[in-house]
């Protein structure tokens, strides 16, 4: 069953980027749009936590911040993850902007090795660095070298000129710079959740119940931000944002799933889901006819086994 999960996980999460692409074109503006969808579904799930059992004394999230105040950075840094993330959209495809997201466990390990020097225990840190997690940092390190001095995705007929082409390169490297950055964040979210607030916390029904609160709070100043920007209220619940709508339901449906598959099987869940831009780049391939040379998909292949290689260490 752990498999079974895994894989709808890692569909909705290409179905979720293939709607998130097509919210996402030029403006800012339309990244901040999908983020308040983002925020509504958060709503809807914090109904459905209270609904599972939890009282009203869980939407005071008081105690718990006051037992981990830290715990207030995690949906902060979930934020600027996603905002890095879709912003990355503008200036790449599916395909190079999730490879490159998919880096997020190197810049956990790289952070738990750093919090354990720290904290004076340079032994453990020394252990992480196993034969398996060497290979994978070589192959992810190696691949985002290459990657941004290779031509970007060309389409036939324009881009012929060499002007066009530096500009193409100048353009890839910006979108694989910023999805870096949210991978970064990703990463750290990850360090914060898992280490510094606790697993026996961050798998309660109260701190789900906390951090979607957050999450809605901050969705509500985005929704303030584009009325005063406009000069009228933002309707989510237009014709106009079916995509939006789509790519947020499918990343929650993904969550949900994740979350079923690590509770039957954590380990597989976790290297299996490090192999999911496989299916964005199939998918990508398919539907939004994004067209790469084989050298670049080599070396997207590069990185989602060094990411494997990572998670399997």
């Amino acid at each position: 069953m752990a498999v079974v999960f895994t894989l709808l996980s890692m569909l909705m999460t290409c179905a979720c980027d293939l709607f998130e692409k097509k919210s996402v074109s030029s403006k800012t503006e339309e990244v901040i749009k999908t983020l308040v969808w983002y925020g509504i579904f958060n709503a809807l799930l914090l109904v459905a936590v209270l609904l599972f059992g939890l009282d009203e004394t869980s939407l005071l999230p008081h105690q718990l911040i006051l037992k981990k105040p830290i715990i207030i950075i995690s949906p902060i840094l979930n934020y600027v993850c996603l905002f890095f993330a879709l912003v990355a959209y503008k200036y790449v495809g599916v395909s190079v902007r999730n490879s490159f997201v998919n880096i997020d466990g190197i810049f956990f390990v790289i952070l738990l090795v750093m919090y354990h020097l720290i904290t004076g225990n340079a032994d453990f840190a020394t252990r992480l660095f196993k034969p398996l997690t060497i290979i994978g940092l070589i192959l992810v390190f190696s691949a985002g070298m290459i990657y941004p001095h290779l031509k970007g995705p060309v389409e036939e007929g324009r881009n012929k000129d060499s002007e066009s082409e530096e500009k193409s390169r100048g353009i890839l490297i910006l979108g694989i710079i910023i999805a870096v950055i949210a991978a970064f964040f990703d990463g750290s979210e990850s360090m914060v959740t898992s280490v510094l607030i606790g697993d026996e916390i961050v798998d309660s029904l109260d701190y789900i119940a906390v951090a979607s609160l957050l999450q809605v709070i901050f969705t509500f100043f985005l929704w303030i931000y584009l009325w005063i920007k406009n000069k009228k209220p933002h309707n989510p619940f237009r014709k106009s944002e079916k995509n939006r709508f789509l790519g947020e339901f499918c990343l929650l449906a993904s969550d949900l799933f994740y979350v079923f598959a690590l509770s039957r099987d954590a380990l597989l869940g976790i290297i299996l889901w490090n192999a999911f831009p496989v299916l964005d780049i199939v998918g990508a391939r398919i539907f939004m006819k994004e067209k790469l040379s084989c050298i670049q998909y080599l070396v997207l292949g590069m990185l989602i086994v060094g990411a494997v290689f990572v998670g399997l260490s």
